[in-house]
């Protein structure tokens, strides 16, 4: 074998170990520096729905002390307000005030309260929404369904085996476990629904769906909370569903508003001065109007960071091919220790960039 020959096999044989190293570093990113990620998050999460229980304490406490004694009123005429606006199953005369009302119902990013299974040691703030940049902070609440403790479906998905994993033992759970979840109207009990299991043995307290089957998000006529994650582990193939039934009463749906106007003029087109009718609908069309794309939406690839992953992966690469050339140019160690923090800087922000362009597992 040739110098040239023995230099190039040498060569390639580096750049494969470098490869491998480099992969290496993006598992353990995925793995470990995600969760360090949801964790700073989850702290910043906690603090808000603090902040947010606060305040509604105060407007309840308001509200109370102002609360004029209620009459007894004839029985009003049946509702003219579409079907679309209140599920029919669902549909209760309005009792919160509009001020309480606005305050206990979350904007699409903010905390929604908080999830705990004990049978699984998982205990996290919730967020709402299920974006990408949402479920990288915590579980996310599907915004087009209930919140939990209200009637209907109430659905939750999360991370199984990135940032901070937060479901990634729901196949663990068992007919009739706990789930407590606590928003801005209190705490609330699930139990774990019975599931057959598909290998003949005892119920389990899960079941598997393909992605497309956004069905298992619709209104049961029951009161439930669905949970949702990839499935299997480290793969987005399919999603894994445990399902609970709430066994206390259900919290009031919102909005719920005062009925301070004629509700069939409101259906009609609102009425000048008062609230219009898509201030009743529930947030954005909430028990009804399921997007077909809700269960993949969040979870698939992500191509609009395909772009930035390749530009920052050859930054990197750039840096690297610099520093060993400044190396045999110059003096090898002093270039390594002056280009590894820009090396390191831009496989940073490349492994970032990647792990939003992959399925979020």
């Amino acid at each position: 074998m040739t110098h040239r020959t023995a230099s190039i096999i040498g060569g390639i044989g580096r750049s494969l170990i470098g490869l491998g190293l480099v992969v290496l570093a993006f598992a353990a990113f995925q793995l470990w520096g995600t969760g360090l990620q949801e964790a700073r998050a989850q702290s910043s999460l906690r603090s808000e729905f603090e902040e947010r229980q606060a305040a509604v304490a105060e407007l309840t406490a308001q509200a109370e002390e102002t609360a004029a004694p209620v009459e007894e009123q004839e029985p009003e005429e049946e509702s003219t307000v579409p079907d679309n606006v209140w599920p029919e199953e669902t549909r209760a005369e309005p009792v919160v005030a509009p001020a309480l009302a606005a305050a206990l119902i979350p904007d699409q990013g903010e905390v929604m309260g908080s999830i705990r299974i004990p049978a699984i040691d998982v205990e996290r703030e919730v967020i709402e929404g299920v974006r990408r940049d949402d479920l990288r902070k915590g579980p996310g609440h599907y915004p087009r369904t209930p919140l939990p403790g209200q009637a209907g479906n109430a659905a939750i998905a999360g991370h199984r085996t990135t940032y901070g994993s937060p479901f990634h033992n729901l196949d663990l759970l068992e007919p009739g476990d706990a789930i407590i979840v606590e928003t801005l109207q209190g705490e609330f009990r699930y139990e774990v629904m019975e599931q057959e299991n598909p290998d003949g043995g005892d119920p389990v307290g899960h079941f598997i769906v393909n992605p497309s089957q956004v069905e298992i998000l619709e209104d049961f006529g029951d009161n439930r909370l669905t949970l949702t994650a990839c499935h299997p582990k480290y793969s987005a193939r399919q999603r894994i569903v445990v399902t609970a039934v709430l066994v206390s009463e259900p919290a009031p749906l919102l909005p719920i508003l005062e009925p301070q106007f004629d509700t069939a003029e409101a259906a009609a087109g609102g009425v000048e001065g008062e609230v219009d009718i898509d201030e009743l609908a529930l947030d954005e069309g909430n028990v009804v109007g399921i997007n077909e794309d809700a269960l993949t939406e969040s979870l698939g690839w992500n191509y609009e960071e395909r772009t930035p992953s390749i530009v920052w992966g050859l930054i990197a690469l750039t840096i690297l091919l610099i520093g060993l050339w400044v190396g045999r140019m110059w003096k090898r160690w002093p270039a390594y220790i002056a280009t590894t923090p820009f090396f390191l800087a831009a496989l940073f922000v490349c492994f970032t960039h990647l792990d939003k362009f992959l399925p979020a597992l």
